[in-house]
């Protein structure tokens, strides 16, 4: 797997706040990233960023994380997608029913460390979650 340089992440969650923190983390570990507000935004990046990773809050307005990572994955298939969420827990069924499915490697809960994220980022890049 290429350096954290070389990597590009693309963020899709609808609050400020958790895209802006996540995109200065990865930033400070090395990797390229993009944020967007919404599934269509995110879809529109999709298409121009070549992201290598997608992480996508599960909660969004119009549609929800899961249809957004199905989506995602029939763009770009073979792109890991990992699933952040603060009000579903990560280990509730309708998460981990989807995990190694879909595209989608990993599950992250929110709040979650600076530690906790590049691990999870890691694990997805090399599917090992």
């Amino acid at each position: 797997m290429a350096d954290s340089n070389s990597l590009k992440v693309l963020v899709i969650d609808d609050e400020w706040s958790i895209r802006e923190v996540t995109s200065l983390m990865l930033g400070k570990a090395g990797y390229t990233v993009a944020t967007a507000a919404g599934g269509d935004e995110g879809l529109a990046l999709l298409d121009t960023f070549e992201a290598d990773l997608v992480i996508i809050d599960v909660v969004l307005p119009g549609k929800n994380g899961l249809e957004l990572a199905l989506e995602v994955n029939q763009r770009k298939p073979g792109v890991p997608i990992i699933l952040m969420s603060g009000r579903i827990s990560t280990d509730a069924d309708s998460i981990q029913n989807f995990t190694g499915h879909f595209g989608i490697a990993c599950s992250l809960p929110k709040p979650f460390t600076n530690d906790q994220l590049l691990l999870a980022v890691k694990k997805a890049l090399a599917r090992s979650c």
